[in-house]
């Protein structure tokens, strides 16, 4: 299993992380090899939809030479499941004492949710110091990043919520903000009409916001 240290330092590389929602195991397939052709290697598939399990089976099985996380988790037994996808990593938009709890004791690379100073406090009593702020924009994004820091300097956070190709650089500006995450790269509404091209275009553009 692929550490959790070799994930921060993927995305501590990347800056930004595709968030995908997509149904479809052919498109997800098709996406996520899209948004790895044009600089962006690990993605967030999030478990929103009904057929969300396998479709993150089976883009870690297609695409290997992806970082392949899932996002959403919301209990021990996705956790779990998770887990046994085969997925990198997982990701969840908050925590709570028996999930941080399941989380540390899974062995997979694992990235809570906090919104505030006691949200952190139990992720690193659990052992969590990289952490997804969400949603960013409207608990204070880079304003509630660096206030966090003073009390808790070394915490790394992943923006995610409101984040667009314009703000990423400015965000990534911020000492201990690790990267962003948004699904503006891979927008339902491309994938749904299989546009590739465009999906590409908007891939090499959030990467090169995160350089």
């Amino acid at each position: 299993m692929i550490t959790t240290a070799t994930i921060i330092s993927q995305l501590a590389q990347v800056r930004v992380l595709p968030i995908l929602v997509t149904d479809d195991v052919d498109q997800a397939i098709r996406c996520v090899t899209t948004l790895a052709e044009n600089g962006l290697p690990a993605v967030e598939i999030t478990l929103r939809t009904p057929n969300a399990m396998t479709v993150l089976r089976e883009v870690v099985k297609a695409c290997p030479t992806v970082t392949v996380g899932a996002g959403t988790i919301l209990t021990p037994a996705q956790l779990d499941a998770v887990r046994n996808t085969g997925a990198a990593f997982g990701i969840s938009p908050g925590i709570t004492p028996v999930l941080a709890k399941a989380a540390a004791e899974s062995g997979l690379p694992y990235f809570p949710g906090v919104g505030g100073a006691s949200d952190l406090m139990l992720a690193l009593e659990n052992g969590f110091n990289v952490v997804k702020l969400f949603p960013s924009d409207i608990v204070g994004s880079v304003k509630m990043a660096k206030a966090l820091g003073g009390p808790f300097p070394d915490v790394k956070f992943c923006l995610t919520g409101g984040v667009t190709v314009e703000s990423t650089s400015t965000l990534l500006q911020q000492s201990n903000v690790l990267c962003v995450g948004g699904s503006w790269m891979c927008p339902a509404n491309l994938i749904s009409t299989n546009d590739w091209g465009a999906i590409g275009q908007l891939a090499a553009q959030a990467a090169a916001a995160g350089k």
